[in-house]
């Protein structure tokens, strides 16, 4: 019951938003989505609005350091640099402007008093449980928001989740479907096999030279080193001015005074309550029934307060803390819903106060103990205050830094010296690198393009200043370059041959073995040294992996034995043979929550998909004709 009190004092919306600020504060506002900052001309137009070549340049750079951020070392910047990634890109900011062009002419509009209730729920946004527009103010600088645009980004969330709830929600599978699933994905089989050594096709196996140089010529593109360029660059990093600002001892002083309930611990209250609960949809008579219930407890403790662990054992309707002689714990303002809270923090130590109404029924309340609100010494936040003093520095300072930068790598545009004088920044040498290997802060796509372009690499000017991401402003120029070249057969010819071996050896073997296989579903067995029977599932392992599961678990087995086969990964031809299905004893509840559950999301994206595509297309889009070209 204490949790779910304080789930609904803070309600699902307030995690839904706490959420959003995790994901605004590491993304780009949805905010951008439906303005253009007038930079890197249009690309695309959806009904009366438009997208910028900034806004694309700006998505893929979220999308790439996303993935990068998730896939950690798989990552493969390569995918990124095809025209059919800028072109998801480019389709998923398509679809959201339409879905909030459509969401506004349904006048799916969040009101000023529904912002003002979300805001007033967030936790980091609170002073002693209490709304603070000086915390909101100063979290939202934190991160590089200001209070106009994370507010645009609720307001556009709100609509965007009005327009995709009702159709995620409807989603629901056919529960017999769910069954059957379950049953397949819990089938195991029982098999045996024999492997067909790379050894036996040896003799079959040969490369020429001619061979090689034909496939050098058809894949002249797979052996053609890109081109490549070194650079030297300026970076103008907020973080870095931060970490250089110095900050009085007074200053210090001064903010911990002026912000001292930042830096406490609020006071806290432990409580214990008798619970006599109560439907939401009850009748005025089931909850005059329930409060006289609930008066007569509290009558009685007011003449045995001594009983009150007893009858909260055995006459509170709320199992989590009946079972703890009603005990809910310690919680400061804010944690439970209003009345309860009210009640709660009006009453002394040992009191007892009741029949207290709220949405979960009629509460009989005893205060335990208070645990007063205290404010950390100095010496303890000292470091928490000077970084947000210098946070707050540099956040002013920047602005007019940036300006400056910028200005002067245009101005000065043979030499990125100027600018470092006059801002005291250190010019980095950046090693070679092609489009595909370029390594952060010279991996931003607005960025690459400019450097890349045929008339940096011969005039060998600066770039402009781009923000390769919040608070770090990055210029460059071309130093050397190198043109793309094919490389000399000489040097990957060992490459090929061992590729077209591999190739070969496969194909031969693939061969046999298909062979072997037709032969034994004909019961041609020919004293085959068949391994012991194994019962098997679905999850790859030693025996096969993936693609030989798939093989063996797509065979059919309406007669048995079975036979299939795949090549393994060490280098064999793995001949199976299907003797028996091991169907499950019972079904697994986990595993069938688990493909509900997944298979709700499919059909939920399939169905958002299916909206946003119908929306889209009841929009005039326009999308020029080099939208989506490689960098």
């Amino acid at each position: 019951m204490l949790e779910a009190i304080r789930k609904h004092a803070k309600g699902w919306l307030a995690k839904v938003i706490l959420g959003l600020i995790a994901v605004t504060f590491a993304l780009f506002g949805v905010d951008s989505y439906m303005k253009d900052d007038g930079r890197g001309g249009m690309v695309a137009e959806v009904g009366d609005v438009g997208i910028s070549g900034q806004e694309l340049a700006q998505e893929v750079q979220a999308q790439t350091d996303r993935m990068r951020e998730s896939l950690g070392p798989a990552f493969d910047p390569a995918i990124l640099e095809t025209a059919d990634f800028r072109k998801q890109v480019l389709d998923s900011l398509i679809e959201r402007k339409a879905l909030l062009q459509e969401a506004q002419k349904l006048k799916f509009l969040a009101p000023d008093a529904y912002l003002a209730s979300i805001l007033g729920q967030i936790p980091a946004f609170q002073d002693d449980g209490a709304f603070s527009q000086q915390r909101y103010e100063a979290v939202l600088r934190q991160n590089n928001r200001t209070p106009a645009q994370f507010e645009n980004e609720l307001r556009q969330a709100f609509m965007l989740e009005a327009m995709t709830s009702p159709v995620s929600l409807a989603a629901f599978p056919s529960s017999t479907s769910m069954t059957q699933i379950a049953g397949l994905v819990a089938q195991q089989r029982e098999i045996s096999w024999v492997d067909l050594p790379a050894s036996s096709v040896a003799a079959e196996v040969k490369v020429t030279p001619a061979d090689i140089e034909r496939y050098y010529a058809a894949n002249k593109a797979e052996f053609t080193e890109p081109e490549q360029i070194r650079t030297e660059y300026l970076e103008l990093d907020k973080a870095a001015i931060a970490a250089a600002m110095t900050v009085s001892e007074q200053a210090v002083a001064d903010y911990y005074a002026s912000h001292a309930a930042q830096f406490g611990q609020p006071e806290q209250r432990r409580a214990s309550h008798i619970l006599i609960a109560f439907d939401a949809s009850a009748d005025a008579a089931a909850r005059a029934k329930a409060k006289a219930k609930a008066s007569e407890v509290f009558q009685t403790l007011q003449k045995t307060p001594q009983r009150f662990a007893e009858l909260a054992r055995t006459l509170s309707q709320d199992p989590g803390s009946a079972a703890q002689d009603g005990s809910l714990g310690s919680f400061a303002r804010g944690m439970m819903v209003k009345p309860f809270e009210d009640a709660v923090f009006s009453m002394k130590p040992n009191e007892i106060r009741g029949p207290v109404e709220s949405d979960f029924g009629y509460h009989i309340i005893r205060l335990d103990s208070i645990q007063p609100g205290k404010t950390a010494p100095l010496a303890e936040v000292r470091s928490a205050v000077v970084d947000e003093l210098r946070k707050q520095q540099a956040q002013k300072a920047f602005a007019g830094l940036a300006d400056n930068f910028s200005n002067l790598v245009y101005e000065s545009a043979s030499s990125l010296q100027p600018a470092a004088s006059a801002i005291k920044l250190t010019i980095k040498q950046g090693g070679w690198m092609s489009l595909k290997t370029a390594q952060p802060p010279l991996n931003h796509p607005g960025l690459l393009a400019a450097l890349f372009s045929p008339d940096s690499i011969k005039s060998k000017q600066n770039s402009e200043a781009f923000e390769v991401k919040p608070g770090v402003l990055v210029a460059a120029r071309v130093v050397e370059h190198r043109p793309a070249r094919l490389l000399p057969l000489a040097d990957v010819s060992p490459a090929i041959e061992a590729r077209l071996l591999v190739e070969q050896r496969t194909r031969v073997m693939t061969q046999r073995g298909e062979k072997m296989i037709q032969a034994l579903a004909k019961g041609e067995e020919k004293g085959l040294n068949w391994t012991a029977f194994q019962v098997v599932g679905r999850q790859p392992s030693a025996i096969f992996d993936a693609a030989g599961a798939k093989a063996v678990f797509r065979t059919r087995t309406d007669k048995l034995p079975a036979y299939t086969g795949f090549m393994h990964a060490n280098g064999s031809y793995r001949v199976v043979r299907v003797t028996r299905v091991v169907e499950a004893p019972t079904q697994d509840p986990m595993l069938l929550s688990s493909i509900v559950s997944g298979v709700t999301q499919a059909l939920q994206r399939a169905d958002l998909q299916a909206m946003a595509d119908l929306i889209t297309a009841g929009q005039k889009v326009k999308i020029k004709p080099n939208a989506i070209e490689g960098r």
